[in-house]
């Protein structure tokens, strides 16, 4: 079994440096582009199961790379970027301006600290580790069959915490790029890393 997981295009929030979770927002051009280069780069793989975010820059990104592929994605809500609640929408000055002690009780406490009216980061994990449980558990392990996500940073590097390390403590430990691939193939039963942002 092979996995791929794929980060959406570049959105105007990335470009603004705002925090957008579950906030809905659009790709730039660029975005856009890194979409189809993408789609050019996975044109030859077939995808036997494909899933994406439900929120638009993850779904919008998976139906460009989509074009070449015989099946559509399917999107799924427990694949959404983490809920930052009231921080949603906002930039890093202004969080540490309104909520600094907030802000820094986060990176303190990063895995429980949860956001005002959204979600800690191990909710987030145990969300999108079972829902990877769910899309890989119809197929065997061993088989040839190729398996697409197309998601959000956050999301990415809880699947790739989880795979590498068992549990969270990985989370931290990778960077996602816009359209980063990264690609891992189970041998044995395990999951080794074949790339990261590729």
């Amino acid at each position: 079994m092979e996995i791929y997981l794929i980060r959406h295009g570049e959105t105007t929030a990335n470009v603004e440096k705002r925090f957008a979770g579950v906030l809905d927002v659009p790709l730039t051009e660029k975005g856009i582009g890194q979409a189809v280069l993408a789609g050019e780069k996975l044109k030859d793989v077939q995808f036997d199961a494909f899933y994406c975010s439900n929120l638009y820059r993850a779904h919008e990104t998976a139906k460009i790379i989509g074009k070449h592929q015989a099946i559509v994605p399917s999107p799924l809500e427990s694949l959404q970027e983490m809920n930052f609640g009231i921080w949603e929408g906002k930039k890093m000055e202004e969080i540490q301006s309104e909520s600094g002690e907030l802000l820094n009780q986060w990176f303190a406490e990063f895995e429980n600290f949860k956001v005002p009216e959204g979600e800690s980061v191990k909710e987030m994990f145990e969300r999108v580790t079972n829902a990877y449980k769910k899309i890989i558990e119809p197929f065997s392990l061993d088989s040839d069959v190729k398996i697409a996500i197309v998601a959000h940073g956050g999301v990415i590097q809880s699947l790739l915490s989880f795979l590498c390390f068992g549990d969270n403590t990985g989370y931290w430990k990778f960077r996602i790029e816009n359209c980063g691939i990264n690609r891992l193939e189970y041998v044995m039963g395990y999951p080794v890393v074949r790339g990261i942002n590729q």
